[in-house]
């Protein structure tokens, strides 16, 4: 009698992507999700938007700081009315960061009325200077203040 191991190796292959579905890659979950992921670098700071296509409105905006992701994902049907049914769910996390929750919500468009604009800031951007290997890589993000819809700048300690 002789063993095939082709069924052991979808079996294998089937288990190594099924964690993908809650990973955090940069770009996107590499399937149709919705939920996409941008990484801020000291050459290409990122600045993502959330556009109500109807009327060219700017709804939801983050600077995400050098060296950190955004984790941008889609909730539909969870908003508060009908001109903007969905909810944007968001956070921010270290750059490279595979797992990790998205703690921030906020009413939008819905996916048939609604775009994300990615922008780079005018570069070279320093981190909160934390990039792995540098001598601030091990302390924690700064926190930011939320002003409107608009995520902006790092919070003083001091304040």
């Amino acid at each position: 009698m002789r063993r095939t191991t082709a069924p052991r190796l979808a079996l294998l292959a089937l288990a190594a992507c099924a964690p993908l579905g809650a990973c955090h890659l940069e770009g996107g979950s590499r399937y149709s999700a919705d939920r996409y992921t941008y990484v801020s670098r000291t050459w290409q700071p990122k600045t993502v938007t959330l556009i109500d296509t109807r009327t060219g409105e700017t709804t939801w905006s983050v600077d995400v700081p050098v060296g950190q992701q955004l984790v941008v994902g889609f909730s539909k049907g969870t908003g508060p009315n009908e001109l903007r049914p969905d909810e944007i769910v968001w956070g921010l996390m270290p750059a490279g960061r595979r797992f990790g929750t998205r703690d921030n919500r906020q009413p939008c468009p819905p996916s048939s009325a609604r775009r994300l604009d990615m922008a780079i800031r005018p570069t070279p951007e320093m981190p909160g200077d934390t990039l792995p290997g540098t001598p601030f890589a091990d302390q924690e993000p700064r926190p930011v203040r939320n002003i409107g819809n608009r995520v902006t700048e790092p919070v003083n300690e001091q304040e």
